[in-house]
């Protein structure tokens, strides 16, 4: 029986992970549905000792002002 509660937790576990990449290709990296988000699902203990720092993407860098 343990077997199978440790194989459904990994389960749940490489769903997390999956979802937090998904969450990466998507940009989300802060709130509901982030990178952020799901690590803290993963790990508990990460609450409060993230600091997400996503990245500039061209469509910033031509919103910022010129000059």
């Amino acid at each position: 029986m343990a077997e199978s509660a440790d194989i459904t937790q990994l389960q749940q576990q490489q769903s997390l992970f999956t979802a937090a990449m998904a969450a990466a290709l998507q940009g989300k990296w802060t709130g509901e549905g982030s990178v952020e988000a799901f690590l803290y699902a993963l790990d508990p203990g990460l609450q409060g000792t993230l600091t997400p720092d996503p990245p500039v993407t061209e469509s910033d860098v031509e919103s910022l002002p010129k000059g």
